[in-house]
């Protein structure tokens, strides 16, 4: 590859690999560096000092955790705004649809509507398991 070819390669890494050079050329202070480049290494040479006040990082965090808690409860309030709409979509659903879903599963069910009322009382009471959880882990975080 002749220097010819190597000014007309445009690939990505060609290019990365050209600009890397120029900003180590201007870094060194070569006189044949770009002037832009050259300008970006003095100052970042001379950079000013930043005095901080003393409490910068603790202001900072303070911050920081207030937008997250306000973060936090704005995704709460979404998240159980849709869990309701879910659990009345799924309401509509199964009463618009039961009657029909019910009687398939009975006549699938090896026990016919006996399994049914079975199946029913085995959702209930998993439903009322993870109810109870949800509640006994709001009331342990709340008190």
């Amino acid at each position: 590859m002749t220097v010819h070819d190597r000014e007309h390669d445009r690939t990505p890494q060609a290019i990365d690999l050209q600009r890397w050079q120029a900003q180590e050329q201007a870094r060194r202070g070569e006189a044949d560096a770009d002037a832009g480049d050259l300008r970006i290494a003095r100052a970042l040479r001379r950079a000013p000092p930043v005095e901080l006040p003393a409490d910068f990082a603790t202001r900072v965090a303070a911050l920081a955790r207030a937008q997250a808690d306000a973060s936090t409860l704005l995704e709460q309030r979404l998240l159980r705004g849709l869990g309701i709409v879910f659990a009345l979509s799924a309401a509509v659903v199964v009463a618009w649809y039961g009657r029909g879903w019910a009687a398939g599963l009975a006549v699938t069910l090896p026990g016919g509507g006996d399994a049914l009322g079975w199946c029913a009382v085995a959702a209930v009471c998993l439903l009322g398991n993870w109810g109870l959880g949800a509640l006994r882990r709001r009331w342990w975080v709340a008190g």
